[in-house]
């Protein structure tokens, strides 16, 4: 909708398609997130479930949100010095990010 407005015109005329996304699934977002998890060399899962809920629904199941919400989250746990992500640090993730 943005893109009819007359100052976006010249980014619109450089859009070559539109699509809306559909978000993926909690089962969906959980295997994404341990597969990134593994292309990084770590062996076991370090989200709680209820961290893998919060980032879902963070993200709204949209992957380059989730990545936001789940780096965000990784690096909170850290400066915690926790070994396991929790909800609450997705959610402090997502008062820095959002």
């Amino acid at each position: 909708d943005n893109l009819t407005y007359r100052n976006s015109m010249p980014l619109a005329s450089r859009v070559v398609g539109k699509c809306h996304l559909q978000g993926v699934d909690k089962k969906g977002m959980e295997e994404y997130i341990t597969h990134h998890l593994s292309i990084a060399g770590v062996n076991h899962n370090i989200f709680e479930d209820a961290a893998m809920t919060a980032i879902h629904q963070g993200s709204g199941g949209l992957f380059r949100k989730a990545n936001h919400l789940a780096r965000g989250s990784i690096i909170v746990a850290a400066r915690k010095k926790s070994a396991m992500v929790t909800a609450e640090h997705v959610r402090l993730a997502a008062t820095e990010i959002f």
